[in-house]
């Protein structure tokens, strides 16, 4: 799930429930990360089919921490295996994103009906666009015999752990902030404002992820190959019994 919209893009003014702030506002950044997942290299050295599960794999992070990548990666490696659930949300449509590929590109009015008819799993709200995954979405994995795989931010995050999917939410960050600040930096797409926002959020947002018992496991994402696998390993071992 996108965090951020364009600079352009005007602001909606649906009448939506009001979802509060899940990010606490005293969060103070440290340079300093704990309670890392890591694996040993003959741990890594998995290439079978994961075990299916019904439970859907979420996977958060801060912008700039190669969540994306890691996804995208995911489903080429094991294209058997994961079904990509694919968010609505109320933002205009960008020049280069697809709709039904990117996101379900919906109106106020039909995002606001299908909160009424409780036909999402998470909705949640950034820069007064709306963004949530659909019931169905899940639905056709299972049917797929397919794992779930979600891409949320925080408040997604905490409203999904609130229903009764189980899921199972695995942090992505960087190695360090330098990294994260580099990263965002060399999109070269950015004005200096929006770098400076995105690097606020960032801070709240890994000191979150690192809090206890927010996640099943956090990954450092140092090489994409050995991330790929560690969330496989995550997966199997929450899938296990």
């Amino acid at each position: 799930m996108c965090l951020f919209t364009s600079d352009t893009e005007e602001t909606t003014t649906a009448t939506l429930p009001t979802i509060k702030a899940t990010i606490p506002e005293n969060l103070c950044f440290s340079p300093t990360f704990y309670k890392t997942v890591t694996f040993s290299n003959s741990e890594n050295k998995m290439s079978t089919k994961p075990r299916v599960t019904t439970r859907p794999v979420v996977i958060c992070g801060p912008s700039g921490c190669g969540k994306s990548t890691v996804i995208h990666a995911l489903i080429n490696k094991y294209p058997q295996a994961f079904y990509y659930c694919v968010s609505h949300t109320t933002r205009p449509r960008r020049p280069d994103e697809v709709d039904g590929k990117d996101y379900h590109f919906v109106s106020p009015e039909e995002f606001n009906e299908a909160v009424k008819s409780d036909h999402f799993i998470e909705y949640s709200i950034f820069s007064g666009y709306y963004y949530g995954t659909k019931k169905t979405e899940l639905e056709t994995a299972v049917k797929r015999n397919r794992i779930c795989l979600m891409d949320l931010d925080i408040q997604g995050v905490e409203e999904i752990q609130k229903t009764p999917y189980n899921p199972i939410c695995i942090f992505i960050r960087p190695r360090n902030f330098a990294t994260l600040e580099k990263r965002l930096r060399s999109r070269s797409t950015e004005t200096e404002d929006r770098i400076l926002q995105r690097l606020a959020v960032a801070h709240q947002e890994m000191q979150y992820g690192i809090s206890d018992g927010k996640f099943d496991a956090i990954l450092v994402n140092d090489d994409l190959n050995k991330t790929v696998l560690d969330v496989m390993k995550v997966v199997q071992e929450a899938t296990k019994e």
